[in-house]
């Protein structure tokens, strides 16, 4: 049986082996920092927590203030970062409450600016922002929602943490076994395979259909429209 454990270290070992063996995790109440392998590119990775989050799932016992990992006894939750530890660091007390003071601040946790549930983003997030500035990646960008398995399921894809910019929401991947069909599909073998490459196919027509049809419309419906496409041209990428 797939559970949200096993999904988490699957995909962590994927992204570790395709990426490569530096990963710099920044964690919701608690980020994870880490100095990146010599001649590795660097990784930030923010795991972000809707509401009623308890600190101590991601911060060892004891610790007070920005460390090293290396010698720490990892909580339970996080412990399938324990191969990673001697090169992870914590940075205490981020929170979406800087924003937000009641519930879910949404995108406004790393937006720095007021969030709520059902508001589009007013500019871009943090992390997104990062992405930038690092070095180039694989994944320059990538966005993983998790919940139970049927929701995730249910809701493919959600955005509410992450932007590009003002009303330019980032589309997290809610499916495990969808993502890691679309991030691996292409050096699979088999059925997987084969329906890999068909809907990549598929997906690259239309996106070159949707990007040669926006020409005509009025500037007020372009921005959105290029949106559109922009999406179809990430989601290509990405596969």
């Amino acid at each position: 049986m797939m559970t949200r454990r096993k999904t988490l270290q699957s995909l962590a070992a994927g992204f570790g082996a395709s990426l490569g063996s530096t990963v710099l995790p920044s964690f919701g109440n608690g980020g994870k920092l880490i100095s990146p392998a010599s001649g590795g590119p660097k990784r930030v990775i923010f795991f972000m927590q809707n509401q009623g989050f308890e600190s101590g799932t991601c911060i060892p016992d004891g610790m007070r203030h920005s460390c090293s990992l290396a010698k720490a006894k990892l909580p339970e939750p996080i412990s399938a970062l324990e191969p990673f530890k001697d090169r992870l660091h914590i940075i205490t007390g981020l929170h979406g409450i800087h924003t937000s003071p009641s519930h879910s601040a949404f995108f406004g946790a790393l937006g720095g600016y007021r969030g709520s549930d059902g508001v589009p983003p007013s500019a871009s997030t943090i992390d997104y922002e990062l992405s930038k500035a690092l070095p180039d990646t694989l994944l320059p960008h990538l966005c993983i929602g998790m919940d139970s398995l049927e929701n995730m399921k249910t809701k493919p894809t959600v955005a509410n943490l992450s932007a590009s910019g003002a009303g330019q929401p980032i589309f997290m991947h809610s499916n495990p076994n969808h993502l890691y069909q679309t991030l691996y599909g292409g050096i699979s073998k088999g059925e997987i395979r084969k329906q890999h490459e068909a809907r990549s196919g598929m997906l690259e027509r239309i996106g070159q259909l949707a990007a040669a049809k926006g020409g005509a419309l009025p500037r007020s419906d372009k921005q959105r429209y290029g949106e559109f496409v922009g999406g179809f041209e990430d989601m290509n990428g990405l596969r």
